[in-house]
């Protein structure tokens, strides 16, 4: 994701990139991909605090595209530097240890975007824009789906962090309910939608993401319940499963004849050089990545329900993958940081702080569309 947001920066914006991974050698190869003219490339470690200051001092904007668990660690040196950040989201808990740091965000002058990817992140964006067409909001549900048009039994086709999933399939999933932020149990919450051609009816299930941590309250008009489930292909179904209850997603180090290494990181590194050979073997595959927002409420005191579909295929053209609808959105915010277009400071959800029709309309430059339906009723009496 990293990669694809320095070269948005560099290709829609003209920017000056210092960009930093454990790699030095991966990071080079994006340089070399993107410009080596905008691109600085240096080795860095997001827990090292002197490094993350040494890197971005300077900077008008940290974007932070790692794990989650490092976004406690990298916005509070961007607050400090008084350079404005965004993240990829902070897995519901991390989202209120971000948030505590408010008022010091504003005390420095700055805006901290708390998951600006494609979800959170376009999803919340799309829960403001419904919201606005309704007078009241009563429920926000958050469906997402993948997958290829190709008839393959290869796993994990196309790429989906299997860090995150492992946690999202072995983790309490929140929900807003009721008014009430509660936990619900793990791939509970069944229910068939339909979703955009070829993904069709899909089987979802709750989730734990962050969306549900923020809209509630951000969004407000009385907004009671959030949720968020996902629709998982079959065949990636199957493998995380089996990859989470062999205990894949624990964190715990284990002794491997001398080494010591947690299933989770060596599952990630396994992976990612799976995807690799996968994606190199599945060169002109169609896939895709889709996510359904419906708002649910009142408008002129009738049921209305606003529904907002986002739809990203690979780009044949460019050979970007349908995951770049994670990816753009920091880039976005970040220049609109820069041009002072997003004028709210402090620690905020996208929700909270981003204009959705211009930022829709950014989208759409990169082949990213989202569409919305408005359907209520009326009386004549």
């Amino acid at each position: 994701m990293g990669a694809l947001t320095v070269r948005d920066l560099v290709n829609f914006y003209d920017a000056e990139v210092v960009a930093g991974d454990l790699s030095l050698e991966r990071v080079k190869k994006v340089a070399e991909s993107v410009s080596k003219e905008h691109v600085t490339p240096v080795k860095l470690d997001a827990t090292d605090r002197n490094g993350l200051r040494k890197a971005a001092r300077g900077a008008d904007v940290v974007l932070n595209t790692a794990w989650y668990e490092l976004n406690i660690k990298v916005m509070p040196v961007a607050i400090e530097l008084g350079a404005h950040y965004g993240d990829l989201g902070g897995f519901y808990d991390f989202t209120f240890e971000q948030l505590k740091h408010d008022k010091k965000a504003k005390d420095a002058g700055v805006t901290c975007v708390l998951g600006i990817g494609s979800s959170p992140g376009i999803t919340n964006i799309c829960g403001a824009a419904g919201a606005k067409k309704l007078d009241k909001v009563d429920t926000i549900d958050i469906y997402c789906a993948w997958g290829t048009k190709a008839k393959s039994d290869r796993a994990s086709m196309p790429s989906y962090s299997v860090r995150t999933v492992l946690d999202e399939l072995t983790q309490e999933p929140p929900v807003v309910k009721d008014g009430k932020k509660m936990r619900m149990p793990v791939l509970s919450g069944q229910t068939e939608v339909w979703m955009p051609e070829p993904a069709g009816k899909v089987v979802a299930y709750y989730i734990k993401h962050s969306e549900p941590a923020t809209m509630a309250d951000f969004i407000g008009k009385g907004t009671r319940n959030v949720s968020f489930r996902i629709g998982f292909p079959p065949t990636d179904f199957a493998t995380f499963k089996t990859l989470a209850q062999l205990g894949f997603a624990s964190g715990k180090e284990i002794d491997v004849h001398g080494a010591k290494v947690s299933p989770k990181e060596f599952i990630t590194s396994m992976y990612l050089d799976a995807l690799a050979s996968s994606r190199e073997s599945s060169e002109g595959v169609d896939e895709y990545d889709f996510f359904r927002v419906d708002v649910i409420g009142e408008k002129g005191g009738m049921p209305a329900q606003a529904t907002y579909f986002v739809k990203t295929w690979n780009d044949r053209k460019t050979g970007l993958p349908s995951g770049r609808d994670t990816a753009v959105p920091p880039s976005v915010a970040a220049d609109w940081l820069v041009k002072g277009k997003i004028k709210e400071r402090g620690t905020l959800p996208p929700e909270a702080c981003i204009e959705p029709e211009p930022f829709f309309k950014e989208l759409g430059r990169r082949g990213i569309m989202v569409e919305h339906e408005l359907r209520s009723s009326h009386r004549y009496y």
